[in-house]
């Protein structure tokens, strides 16, 4: 992802210095967790110069780019999602019962209402985004309702998306300003298909994690219908490894992710940047599925595929 985070280096160190600063005048009791956060998701302090969801703060300039807008604009829409996925990720904990509930809800408002402000600052006076935050909010709040008793599906890209619609809103607040809304569905397809992408990526690196709410993760659910497992049947870890090795199980999803980011990459006005990002992704998991493939092929020759199983099944 570096070629993705490089250009815009500069914009990063200041978006995120200019959210830095903005947070020290929080009370203490939720400055140092909320700069800790912030500085997990710093691209440029992590060796591998990637950053969790990236897409969340970089996506103002990738579709500001392909619309002309002021880089003014960018930035500020840029610093406003920084909160808004600093919101949405503390909520995600608090759904999962990870963190102190009561201090994450707490910074978890906070940063949301940050969020709010930065686009107030530039749109107070435009119903018509937020009409369509109204909307976003709205697709959020349905999958995480829907997400432990409704299987995903992992065919709908529109549905894996939803976890990160409010992302969204910078868009349409671009969209707005350049007078040319009517690209506004053109443009909330290619923003879906990035984040099917990315969801299908992220349930791949979490599925040990989900397995517990397997109905949740789009990888396990596809393992599921390929096992043809019965209402009521338990996937267990030592199971899903072995279809991983034997089934070649990730290579349904990589596919998956793959046609996504074709049909990605077939929309002419969509940003450049944002096509990249999801054809890494998806060539990643393919990546890593064909990596997989050799690996088994190579201990089947020499017979000890039956010595791994035993020692990681």
């Amino acid at each position: 992802m570096n070629q993705l985070i490089e250009p815009y280096s500069d914009e990063i160190v200041h978006i995120f210095g200019k959210a830095s600063a903005q947070l020290q005048t929080l009370p203490e009791e939720l400055k140092e967790q909320a700069l800790a956060l912030l500085g997990k998701c710093h691209p440029l302090n992590r060796k591998d110069n990637e950053g969790p969801n990236m897409i969340s703060y970089l996506l103002p300039y990738w579709v500001g780019e392909t619309l002309g807008s002021p880089i003014e604009l960018c930035r500020e829409l840029a610093v406003g999602n920084l909160y808004g996925m600093l919101s949405f990720f503390l909520l995600d904990d608090v759904m999962d019962e990870m963190r102190d509930v009561r201090r994450s809800l707490a910074l978890s408002t906070v940063l949301n209402q940050r969020f709010l402000e930065a686009y107030q600052w530039c749109f107070s006076e435009n119903p018509q985004l937020w009409g369509c935050y109204n909307r976003y909010l709205a697709q959020w709040a349905d999958a995480m309702y829907r997400e432990e008793d409704e299987p995903m599906d992992p065919r709908d890209p529109g549905r894996l998306a939803r976890k990160a619609a409010p992302v969204k809103l910078c868009v349409a607040a671009l969209l707005l300003q350049a007078g040319q809304v009517n690209k506004m569905p053109h443009m909330e397809k290619a923003i879906d298909l990035a984040l099917a992408v990315l969801q299908l990526s992220d349930d791949w690196a979490d599925w040990l994690e989900d397995l517990p709410t397997a109905s949740c993760n789009a990888f396990l659910v596809l393992l599921r219908e390929n096992l043809q497992l019965q209402v009521g049947e338990v996937m267990d870890e030592s199971m899903v490894k072995r279809s991983i090795y034997r089934e070649m199980a990730l290579g349904g999803l990589a596919t998956l992710a793959s046609d996504y980011a074709d049909e990605l990459t077939a929309m002419k006005e969509a940003p450049a940047s944002l096509q990249i990002f999801a054809s890494t992704m998806a060539e990643s998991l393919q990546f890593k599925a064909n990596e997989i493939k050799d690996r088994y092929d190579r201990l089947l020759n020499d017979g000890g595929f039956s010595i791994y199983l035993a020692e990681n099944g």
